[in-house]
């Protein structure tokens, strides 16, 4: 999707390919750290052609741009005939105004993990001074006309919760023109390793993430949460990505993400049917007390605009 085309239809469709096998920071939420293990480009261009993939989503674990054959990756996948492009990055490397050039021109949507607009939280979370790099490449994209092609994606986790209002101000006043903010709640996966140090509480949480979601509402910034059960949304399901999923009539949960733990409290709700409910993962942490059956039907709830 180049500049002034509309149509994203394709984000939907597109092929996840895992070619980061290294990266610039070390997020301590990171569920999927790098191993360092090289995926074969050429392999990779060739499963692609034969199956006719169209779009593909530039990620795995790591930082796709950390490797150093990053526009390699484009011009083989191009030459098996993608045509559409995401990109999953922390955009340190977006920082440089020619990269960040050549980038927008071959990537048609940025999905930008930024852990906070704090420069102490983001420290913190990825255990790096690289802050003013991250903010820089952001600039750089909305300075390159990207701006409408940004998705931020924000890990609530136990350092940044509080600031969520905070943050959705400085999106407000930063990048109004942005496509989304994603907030989506830590998962116990990978460095997590089981701490409460990490993974706060839904009920935590809850306040914090509600006020953030009311003040973009309120400035027409679209904003969608993930991996939060829709009993803790209460009067804000229809921010919930996966309930987005349910009302268009797609699995609940997206391919490769762990299911539902079963627990009585989830059994007993309504809203089962279109919740991501809680994983074993949180479970471990904190238990099921915080789960809150409801008798609503989901075909009640009303959508936000995504």
């Amino acid at each position: 999707m180049k500049k002034g085309v509309k149509k994203t239809g394709w984000i939907s469709e597109q092929l996840c390919v895992q070619m980061a096998r290294t990266c610039n920071l070390y997020c301590v939420y990171c569920q999927n750290p790098p191993a360092g293990a090289r995926c074969s480009k050429e392999k990779t261009a060739a499963l692609v052609g034969k199956k006719g993939v169209r779009a593909v989503s530039l990620e795995g674990g790591g930082e796709p741009t950390a490797g150093g054959d990053f526009f390699d990756w484009i011009r083989a996948l191009k030459a098996a005939g993608v045509e559409n492009f995401m990109l999953s990055t922390n955009a340190v490397a977006l920082s440089d105004p020619a990269f960040c050039r050549r980038a927008e021109k071959a990537v048609d949507y940025f999905t930008v993990n930024f852990p906070s607009h704090d420069p102490e939280i983001y420290r913190k979370a990825t255990r790096s001074v690289k802050y003013g790099l991250a903010v820089k490449g952001l600039e750089n994209l909305k300075a390159a006309g990207a701006e409408n092609r940004l998705r931020l994606f924000h890990i609530i986790f136990r350092d940044n919760y509080r600031l969520l209002p905070a943050f959705a101000g400085w999106v407000i006043k930063k990048f109004p023109g942005l496509a989304f903010v994603n907030f989506t709640f830590v998962r116990n996966a990978g460095r997590v390793g089981d701490s409460a140090a990490i993974v706060p509480r839904y009920s935590e949480v809850e306040p914090f993430l509600k006020v953030a979601l009311a003040g973009l509402k309120l400035k027409k910034i679209k904003a969608v949460v993930q991996n939060i059960p829709l009993c803790r949304l209460k009067n804000f399901e229809g921010f919930s990505f996966e309930f987005q999923r349910w009302r268009r009539g797609d699995k609940v949960l997206e391919a490769g993400i762990a299911g539902k733990a079963k627990n009585p409290a989830c059994g007993r709700c309504g809203l089962e049917p279109a919740c991501c409910g809680a994983r074993a993962d949180y479970l471990k942490i904190h238990g099921n007390g915080e789960l809150l059956p409801s008798d609503l039907d989901p075909g009640s709830l009303e959508a936000e605009a995504f």
